[in-house]
């Protein structure tokens, strides 16, 4: 048992308890499920999770599950595999783009291999679809590093233009999806979770154009294999584009209430997951520049100082305040980090009033989060989190921990203390039994309690 500032008594439980070692969240367990394996997506969870999860706390069969923060689309995959309704939020437009590929019906798609060599046969290269050449996405002169050898980009733009003239919407997708995650094989670094970092002797491996046709022709018989083998989903999925604080109303339909929910926030790690992603975004031109980059940095949760936030008035939870407090006395790199986590935990506030509008009474909801540390002091996401639902009108049921590290440098952890990555389970009681109400302090800054 572990007990908050404020009494609230949680009760801790190892992740043996709940699911088996592949039911963690942890995207490697994926690498050989079908649909699953069509894009690396490290910051993912794995199947087994929602396996779990739907075993223990939805309808054996026909639940409706919904997502707020999809990412790559696991739930919205496994759960339809599992033959329940899954809804998703996401705003990321690459992984939107992502999850929606993964989950589309392909029964009635034919003539994939086809298409994939008539586009491998063309050559020509559409003004459109030119790779932006003023940063380090491509090899131009005066760069000392770049992702893209000129000639790999060369032959993305021929191969993205050919893919361009494919009438079938659900074909023209499968084929852009299957470009767009085999470049990663042909570029010159490789993501590892916080940033991208180039590979070893990169220079000597000399990409060229038939690199880039080779993996996509890899991946395209890779999606053919999972396609025959599962043409479409025992249940059905749908994501929507949206913030999750701003657009719940955008998942499924709106009348739609749900038996649960599982999801996993970004982590209060000062990572901005849309540079991490910034070259898929460009590659698909859902950015075409910095500034369209940083548009989409604002629709993010706040969990990262890479834009200058507006600030918010402080939750009114003492453990969270405690551990600014502690922070802002402390010495950082950046002075807009407290500000920056007290935001993150004001967004999941959000985030959890918007949940509770879709869901029943007695629905199951699962947030998997991670602690983070900077100058040495703790910050227990899952205890803050769980504190934020029993405000919102949920009980907490059980924080199942899956993993404990020591954190590192870019976290600044300087204790001894172990950072947990955990998941929040809480059921909603259907009314909110006390509010976070914004007030004004003695010293007329606004306050939330």
């Amino acid at each position: 048992m572990i007990q908050s500032t404020e009494s609230l008594v949680v009760p801790i439980s190892p992740a043996n308890d709940f699911a088996p070692a592949d039911s963690r969240p942890d995207f490697a367990s994926n690498g050989d499920l079908p649909r699953h394996r069509w894009y690396r997506f490290k910051e993912g969870f794995s199947a087994g999770l929602v396996s779990a999860f739907a075993r223990e706390y939805l309808p054996q069969d026909g639940g409706r599950l919904l997502d707020p923060f999809m990412g790559s689309g696991t739930t919205a995959v496994e759960g339809a595999r599992l033959g329940h309704y899954v809804d998703g939020i996401e705003t990321n437009p690459f992984m939107a783009f992502m999850a929606k590929v993964k989950t589309r019906d392909y029964s009635r798609v034919s003539g994939i291999d086809v298409a994939a060599l008539d586009c491998l046969r063309q050559r020509q290269r559409a003004d459109a679809f030119i790779l932006p050449r003023d940063s380090t996405l491509v090899e131009r002169k005066g760069l000392k590093k770049w992702l893209l050898n000129r000639w790999v980009a060369i032959r993305f733009e021929q191969l993205r233009t050919s893919i361009a003239n494919v009438q079938q919407a659900p074909l023209r997708d499968l084929l852009l999806f299957a470009l767009l995650s085999s470049m990663e094989d042909v570029a010159n670094a490789r993501k590892d979770g916080k940033c991208w970092r180039y590979k070893t002797n990169w220079k000597r491996l000399d990409f060229s154009g038939k690199s880039l046709d080779e993996a996509f022709a890899a991946q395209v018989i890779r999606f053919i294999e999972d396609i025959k083998i599962s043409p479409r989903l025992k249940g059905i999925a749908t994501i929507a584009r949206g913030d999750a604080r701003r657009h719940m109303h955008r998942a499924g339909k709106e009348e739609t209430i749900y038996d649960g929910i599982l999801t996993s926030p970004p982590y209060l790690n000062s990572f901005d997951y849309t540079d991490i992603y910034r070259p898929e975004l460009l590659m698909m031109q859902a950015a075409n520049n910095a500034g369209d980059l940083r548009k989409l940095r604002f629709n993010t949760l706040r969990s990262h100082v890479q834009v200058a936030w507006k600030p918010s008035a402080p939750l009114n939870i003492p453990l969270l305040i405690e551990k600014i407090q502690a922070i802002d006395s402390a010495g950082l790199w950046c002075g807009r980090i407290p500000a920056m986590i007290n935001a993150y935990f004001v967004d999941l506030d959000q985030v959890i009033v918007q949940c509770a509008k879709r869901l029943k009474a007695g629905a199951t909801v699962a947030f998997v989060v991670a602690d983070s540390a900077y100058c040495g002091v703790v910050i227990p996401v899952g205890l803050i989190l769980s504190e934020i639902f029993e405000r919102r009108g949920f009980a907490i049921n059980k924080i199942t921990t899956f993993r404990q590290t020591r954190g590192n440098g870019n976290h600044q952890q300087q204790s001894g203390e172990r950072l947990n990555e955990v998941m929040v389970v809480a059921k909603y009681r259907g009314s909110t039994t006390k509010n976070l109400r914004y007030k004004k302090s003695s010293n007329g800054q606004k306050s939330c309690e």
